[in-house]
């Protein structure tokens, strides 16, 4: 199964700027197809530390957030090219 994945955390500046251009559809509705057909998945946690567990459960240790997986298994951890790549799938807004 195609599945990009977000990784964000509670009360970081940078994720709340990629929050802000998510389109609720693409977070919330279960049969949400990128462009490329992929499923979206969004991974939020609630403090460092369970970053941190989360982070290197998927083999992503010693990454920051927000960081991006995309299902071709690039990884994107900047918030504008994060943005950037949502916007190009359908999953954030575009800006005006």
């Amino acid at each position: 199964m195609k599945t990009d994945r977000l990784f964000l955390e509670k009360n970081c500046p940078d994720c709340a700027v990629v929050r802000a251009a998510l389109v609720m559809g693409s977070v919330t509705e279960d049969d949400f197809k990128g462009t490329s057909g992929q499923t979206f998945h969004v991974f939020s946690s609630l403090s460092n530390e369970a970053t941190k567990e989360l982070l290197t459960k998927f083999d992503l240790e010693g990454k920051v957030v927000p960081i991006l997986v995309t299902h071709v298994g690039d990884i994107i951890e900047k918030p504008g090219k994060i943005n950037a790549y949502l916007q190009g799938e359908g999953m954030a807004e575009k800006p005006e």
